[in-house]
């Protein structure tokens, strides 16, 4: 398997679609020469026995017999010299477990074409797949054998190869071997950041240093640019990310002035414009390079419906997705899981359920078939979704702790919150220390009219987490709905509207504690932007009940309305109408 993944990184793992080779010799004749005639003969007979010969290799394949379709073709590698067959013969001795014939078949490529990155770059891959340094480096200095001509586009492909290796100290040594002898190359450097970092942002400081030489050699280099902004992103604390991105934009504006047709700047650009949240931006981005028609076409077009996605333009990305879907492109599981998302999102709970149920294999399958349980709860089918979790075979006890977990919430959302509880108190016996199963079992306290046991699994979830957000703002919101301790309750959501100042629950929170201290004019601001960000019940029901405490009546009415239309059984919204609007 080792082996598979590194010749993955030379293409050779998937093996060339049988072909009679097309680059075999065709040799010529010269008009009236006798010694021409005779070698024309001989070429095309022998030429007759290689295709022969292939032929013969191929069939025995076909039957099943791997070892001397290898065979086979290693020899007719040897005797035709032809790059395609050499190709075919290392693929088949690899199916057939044969390392040495493969090794042998690339040698003699290798001797035959000395100015091809091919056969050295397999050779490479070969090498790294065994625990022998001195094949390795052989191997690398081979290649750095290369003429200059083709040695630097060698070097990204060895890149890829070293990035992949599981063992970073040895990839950082075969790359230092390119940086010895060729300290010119900014290729070079590439390759010792890509072999110092691998597939992890670890020793990013080294590698940004290479990087940082490549592009003195080579300014604005876009493939050192791309890989330096990646690592510097994948390094930097998340509350500087924002004005991280803002300089990676222009770094990334300059170099696309000196390279304006740099598809990897530009997919750089739109991903990064996606993650600051400028979802138009990003989805502009995305179709321009989809409207190239690249092979990663639709790879682009895709991700230009996830921006639509992730702006909550439901009905663009809902199109789309079905566009895809009937035209068979993309990949059918993905597309079904959007699909799901995309329904839960406007509350389709019935065609949610559907849709996640195709995503029944994959890396999502699990969690769609967690949404698609929640789906079916939301629909009035709470006793069909249990019966789904309890049908569903975890793989780790992470997913059976997310199997209970769910479970409780399906129960919670029920109103049968001593059900959901025990579920959760039962994790808790093996977990007691688990902040995720103290804080949602709090809320379910909350609710069952236990506040003080809510309270201390909330102050549990704390100390064991003190920047966790959602508890901290949960503690001060439950001291503020009982009108308790509001300076402390006040403290405490201004500490969790530090960490998550664009959270809704939070916005909320800040203003329904300035409320209950009588700070008006602060209240409606916060639930207003609350409000704006997210249109829930609950928020409705405090901003309304802010306007109706200034006689703004009317408007609370009016909000309260269009909010219970929305969501008819809203338990806070109705209590809170009820409560004041006895008109």
């Amino acid at each position: 398997m080792a082996l598979r993944a590194a010749l993955l990184c030379t293409g050779l793992a998937a093996g060339p679609t049988f072909a009679i080779p097309p680059a075999i010799a065709q040799p010529t004749q010269a008009s009236g020469s006798m010694e021409s005639s005779v070698a024309t003969w001989v070429a095309r007979h022998a030429q007759s026995q290689i295709y022969t010969a292939i032929l013969a290799a191929e069939l025995a394949l076909i039957q099943g017999d791997r070892d001397t379709a290898s065979a086979a073709y290693a020899e007719i590698a040897r005797l035709s010299g032809d790059a395609s067959v050499a190709e075919r013969a290392v693929e088949l001795a690899l199916r057939a477990g044969d390392r040495a014939r493969a090794v042998d078949v690339v040698e003699r490529w290798a001797i035959a074409q000395p100015d091809s990155p091919r056969p050295r770059l397999i050779a490479l891959a070969l090498a790294l797949a065994g625990s022998d340094d001195a094949p390795a480096r052989a191997a690398m200095n081979g290649l750095l054998d290369l003429p200059a001509s083709v040695l630097p586009g060698a070097l990204m492909d060895a890149a890829r190869q070293l990035a992949q290796l599981g063992d970073r100290d040895r990839a950082i040594e075969f790359a230092r071997l390119a940086v010895e002898r060729h300290p010119d190359l900014p290729e070079a450097y590439y390759a010792l950041a890509a072999a110092t970092t691998g597939t992890s942002a670890q020793r990013a400081a080294a590698a940004l240093t290479a990087l940082d030489r490549a592009l003195a050699l080579r300014p604005l280099w876009p493939p050192a640019v791309v890989l330096k902004t990646r690592l510097r992103l994948a390094t930097t604390p998340d509350a500087q990310q924002t004005e991280l991105r803002e300089s990676t934009l222009a770094e990334i504006a300059a170099a696309l002035l000196a390279h304006p047709e740099a598809r990897d700047l530009r997919e750089l650009r739109a991903r990064t414009l996606y993650e600051m949240d400028r979802f138009a931006d990003a989805r502009r981005e995305f179709l321009a390079l989809a409207d190239e028609g690249k092979d990663d076409a639709e790879e682009q077009r895709f991700a230009a419906t996830l921006a639509s996605f992730a702006a909550r333009d439901w009905a663009t990305a809902e199109r789309e997705l079905l566009d895809a879907e009937r035209a068979g492109r993309g990949e059918p599981l993905a597309l079904a899981y959007y699909l799901g998302r995309v329904a839960e999102a406007e509350g389709r709970w019935s065609v949610a359920a559907e849709r996640y149920a195709r995503v029944d294999r994959g890396d999502r399958a699990f969690e769609a078939q967690l949404r698609r349980a929640t789906a079916l709860a939301r629909d009035k089918r709470v006793v069909e979704a249990v019966a789904l979790l309890k049908q569903i075979e975890p793989a780790s006890p992470r997913q059976a702790n997310a199997l209970a977990q769910t479970e409780a919430l399906l129960w919670r959302d029920a109103r049968e919150y001593a059900r959901a509880l025990a579920i959760l108190d039962a994790l808790l016996e093996r977990k007691p220390d688990d902040a995720g199963l103290l804080y949602d079992s709090a809320i379910l306290l909350e609710q069952l009219k236990r506040p003080t046991e809510a309270e201390a699994r909330l102050r549990r979830v704390i100390a064991l987490d003190p920047n966790s957000a959602q508890a901290l703002n949960a503690l001060g919101y439950s001291l503020a709905d009982r009108n308790e301790r509001l300076d402390e309750a006040r403290e405490l959501i201004e500490q969790a509207h530090r960490l998550a100042p664009e959270d809704p629950a939070i916005l909320d929170s800040m203003g329904w504690v300035a409320y209950r201290q009588g700070r008006l004019a602060d209240a409606e601001h916060h639930l207003r932007t609350a409000f704006a960000k997210h249109a829930d019940g609950e928020i409705a029901a405090h901003l309304g009940e802010v306007l109706w405490a200034q006689g703004r009546r009317d408007e609370a009415r009016a909000i309260w309305r269009a909010q219970l239309a929305r969501e008819p059984e809203h338990e806070v919204l109705r209590e809170t109408i009820r409560r004041l609007d006895r008109e």
